[in-house]
């Protein structure tokens, strides 16, 4: 995060009752590890990259909130009940799939591309290696980016 910054905008902590608001609403609990992300920092965006959560201690008021990103999606484009949206796209929607749990309490993320003939993509096992996935390749990006262009110059 310290990397990305200062285009990280981070909505703050949420308390356990503002969580166990939205695991009432969705009406599954959430995963251990973003239950930690939603702990730690509630939501944040990243340029125009939104990981979707609580904010202001609310758990559905605009885009950004996961519930309302998740009520959006599936009055939109019949988003799956067990879907819970970490992150809307212009493409389609990464979503936590409570469909599937694995030892540990850890639900895998899914790409949800509706109208795709393949309508999904398992993205990681668990929010939290999807996470940490995505936030590297976006430093690496950036890194790449920042990097001087080394090529010799073809006209001498």
């Amino acid at each position: 995060m310290r990397e990305l910054e200062p285009h990280v905008y981070v909505y703050g902590p949420a308390s356990e009752d503002v969580i166990r608001e939205l695991e009432a609403a969705f009406g599954r609990p959430m995963p251990p590890s973003y239950r930690a992300f939603l702990t730690r920092f509630g939501g944040f965006s990243i340029l125009d990259s939104t990981y979707s959560g609580i904010i202001d201690g609310k758990i559905a008021q605009g885009r950004s909130w996961a519930w309302t990103d998740t009520k959006y999606a599936r009055g939109w484009c019949q988003l799956p009940e067990h879907y819970l949206v970490v992150q809307p796209d212009e493409d389609g929607f990464k979503c936590l799939d409570f469909s599937r749990t694995d030892t540990a309490g850890e639900h895998p993320v899914i790409y949800h591309m509706p109208f795709r003939k393949t309508p999904f993509n398992e993205m990681a096992t668990s929010y939290g290696a999807w996470l940490l996935d995505d936030l590297r390749a976006m430093v690496d990006a950036w890194a790449e980016d920042a990097e001087p262009d080394n090529a010799p110059d073809p006209a001498g």
